[in-house]
């Protein structure tokens, strides 16, 4: 599954001359069911195991491991990735805005969501800028793309994990366990 896309993210190395973490190939070995898209890598990804994965050594990795866990999601359908790919706060860069390098990374989501195999059954989007970063793909996407199913729930980061949601009054913790749980309820729901 992720070996054409870890050939993409070659390309994407070369031409963006950014140092972009690969796929995990123990993700989504039964297909992508799910796609998970977080805001960017954590420097973990990028300088450490050098790949987007649950099971990184750091916090956010961890909470997203625990709520898929929490919330039934295999890791073998589910397939996690960042609307940059790159990590936007590396200190061998100026310093730059994440929502700056959300567009101009654009057009490297739209591409990856063609070069899947199939698409997801689900998108699960964690965090604000996951969110619209979508929001802006989905202004020039394919009806296909548009008629996905789209789940929305807080960024598993440790400064957002232990807060509570202000509209709803419940723990984001609680909020991300529900929507992991909701992508693969939907996800198997859509595959019969």
């Amino acid at each position: 599954m992720v070996g054409p896309l870890n050939k993409w993210v070659d390309e994407v190395r070369v031409a963006t001359r950014e140092s972009v973490p690969y796929f995990d190939p123990r993700a989504a070995t039964q297909g992508a069911d799910v796609l998970v898209l977080l805001q960017d890598p954590s420097g973990e990804a990028q300088l450490g195991s050098g790949f987007i994965s649950r099971d990184n050594n750091d916090p956010t990795a961890h909470n997203s491991s625990l709520a898929a866990e929490a919330g039934g999601l295999p890791y073998s359908r589910s397939l996690h990735w960042n609307v940059v790919p790159w990590w936007v706060a590396n200190p061998a860069f100026p310093q730059r805005t994440l929502a700056a390098e959300a567009r101009r990374a654009a057009p490297l989501l739209a591409e990856l969501m063609e070069l899947l195999e199939s698409r997801p059954k689900v998108v699960l989007l964690l965090g604000k800028q996951a969110q619209a970063a979508w929001s802006q793909l989905l202004l020039r996407a394919s009806p296909e793309l548009k008629s996905l199913l789209v789940i929305t729930a807080p960024h598993p980061s440790p400064l957002a994990y232990n807060k509570t949601d202000a509209v709803t009054g419940k723990p984001n913790k609680e909020l991300l366990n529900e929507a992991f749980s909701r992508a693969a309820a939907l996800s198997l729901a859509n595959s019969v």
